[in-house]
């Protein structure tokens, strides 16, 4: 018999990750007044039942980003935070039709071992059945935990247009939902432009030493750790080297999707960006490098 649950795995103090079946990875931590729950899973679970059991104080909840496999527990809540520029694409009219429908998504993670780890089956998904009342989370929003712990929000736009990432100075953790990591799809705007967002990272470098993706413990793997070291450099490099003309984006096939169809990329030391070649840098837009 598989597991049933999502595995929860202390990754700091007061910081726990939530693994939904190997398909998507919230956050979960808190401070002396308040909680933050990062993303809702995608829907495969009631995140809230383990939210609720584990944080001893009230919590808020923020979104990475608007796509599906982020967002399929946020009708659990009355209110969500998230970034100005996803809130359209999680309208009462579009959660029905969002980035990643929850119908296809188990489908694919199917082909990466999810159901053979866990006891799980397609019958148990479910959609969100209302938006709830969206609460902006900008550039430079602080979410003030208590006891000193607070955890900030930086823009980076590319995956979708509003996605962010959390930095946590306590624990020294970057939260970088599908931000900054091995196999990272940019196109929902140029790379220039996420290259400048993720460049805002990077001068915060200071503050952490671990980036945690959304997707610790992926398909059926039992490995769950933070991203290897370089990662943040290795994305950066590869968008420096688009937008300069330095590197040249192939048709390839993705070697973190088997037997997927090829797809416009570039890669360096193992990452992979995913790109539409016709919006390196969008017209008007000032060069970032």
């Amino acid at each position: 018999m598989g597991i049933k649950k999502p595995l929860v795995l202390e990754v700091a103090h007061r910081t726990y990750a939530i693994n939904e079946f190997g398909m998507v990875t919230c956050f979960l931590l808190w401070g002396t007044e308040r909680g933050l729950l990062i993303d809702t899973g995608c829907g495969m679970y009631n995140i809230r039942e383990i939210a609720d059991e584990l944080c001893p104080v009230p919590y808020d909840v923020v979104l990475t980003h608007s796509h599906g496999d982020h967002t399929g527990c946020i009708d659990k809540w009355d209110e969500v935070y998230v970034h100005p520029a996803d809130m359209d694409a999680l309208s009462e009219e579009k959660l029905s039709s969002a980035s990643i429908p929850l119908g296809r998504y188990p489908k694919m993670m199917a082909q990466y071992g999810s159901f053979d780890a866990y006891d799980i089956t397609f019958e148990q998904e479910f959609k969100p059945q209302h938006a709830p009342k969206y609460l902006p989370a900008p550039e430079g929003h602080v979410f003030d935990l208590g006891g000193g712990r607070k955890v900030d929000v930086i823009h980076t736009p590319g995956h979708t247009p509003g996605e962010i990432v959390l930095i946590d100075p306590t624990t020294r953790i970057l939260f970088s939902g599908d931000a900054a990591n091995g196999n990272l799809g940019i196109r929902s705007t140029s790379i220039n432009t996420a290259l400048k967002g993720l460049l805002r990272v990077k001068a915060r470098e200071a503050d952490f030493d671990r980036n945690f993706n959304a997707h610790i413990g992926y398909g059926g793997s039992n490995v769950h750790k933070s991203q290897r070291d370089g990662v943040l450099d290795d994305c950066i490099w590869i968008m420096k080297g688009l937008v300069t003309g330095t590197l040249q984006p192939e048709m390839k096939q993705n070697p973190y999707r088997p037997g997927s169809d090829p797809v416009c990329m570039a890669s360096h030391n193992g990452v992979v960006i995913t790109l539409d070649p016709n919006r390196i840098i969008d017209e008007g837009e000032e060069p970032a490098v």
